[in-house]
């Protein structure tokens, strides 16, 4: 079923390996806590240049909400966050947006996707500014950014103007990480990446991923699909209850470890 699906066997789930992680920390964060107590709490992690982080973990591990408030869209009571070596305070989205942080949403129907809008509207709405001259947007600049964002994710779509709504999922998702990378970020926080998709989708997206590390950028993806997360993630960052319990290496990550630590507080 799979093979007539997708139109080709998928013996290899994952996208072949092609570069080598840097040893270059762009993102260091230091015993970040929330101010809730029942969230996350003396979070500390390094970003390497060209690495994906997985982040896995159980259900209510507080992964999106730490992810969230290195966005800016959560309150972070103390730590200490560094990225490219310098200290940054990250108080909303734009910070965020402007240290080159980009966030592809763990629900893309809530909060990512704009249904009754073009898929035009969907890619440059995040970098609107980019587009407008004297408070004016200019929309042949808006097209030519959509379309050339979007034929470098191919997105399968009749037109930039078609409703996003009408997108299948995978498609949605690709529009998604076209939006985000017209901010020209060089860390992307992908939640969820594949979630509610087809599994042809999905190595596309995968493919995206790895085309994306080729080119210096550094991934944080928080995953709750085994077999993702250990397919995809160069070492692995395991939460449970809000706190990080260890680190795994690609080499030595499998589904027993990860859940061995998923489980470390419970």
């Amino acid at each position: 079923i799979i093979n007539r699906m997708v139109g080709r066997d998928m013996t290899n789930r994952f996208p072949p390996k092609a570069y080598k992680p840097g040893k270059e920390v762009v993102l260091k964060v230091d015993d970040l806590c929330s101010p809730l107590p029942k969230s996350f709490q003396h979070v500390s992690f390094e970003l390497h240049k060209g690495e994906i982080l997985g982040i896995g973990g159980l259900v209510g591990a507080q992964r999106t909400e730490m992810v969230e408030a290195l966005f800016g869209l959560r309150a972070i009571a103390s730590g200490h966050v560094e990225k490219d070596g310098k200290p940054f305070k990250v108080k909303s989205v734009r910070d965020a947006k402007a240290h080159g942080l980009a966030l592809l949403t763990e629900e893309r129907r809530q909060s990512g996707v704009f249904g009754i809008l073009s898929i035009e509207d969907n890619t440059v709405i995040a970098a609107q500014k980019s587009f407008a001259k004297h408070g004016v947007l200019q929309e042949s600049k808006r097209f030519k950014a959509a379309t050339e964002s979007n034929e470098s994710m191919h997105t399968k779509t009749p037109s930039m103007k078609e409703l996003m709504q009408n997108l299948s999922g995978g498609n949605q998702q690709k529009v998604l990480i076209a939006r985000w990378l017209l901010t020209h970020p060089d860390i992307l926080i992908l939640d969820e990446p594949t979630r509610g998709i087809d599994v042809g989708a999905k190595y596309e997206i995968y493919t995206i991923m790895h085309d994306l590390i080729k080119e210096g950028k550094s991934i944080i993806m928080i995953s709750s699909e085994m077999p993702e997360l250990l397919g995809m993630a160069d070492r692995v960052m395991v939460m449970c209850e809000g706190r990080v319990t260890g680190f795994l290496d690609r080499g030595e990550a499998d589904s027993v470890g990860v859940m061995r630590l998923a489980t470390k507080f419970m």
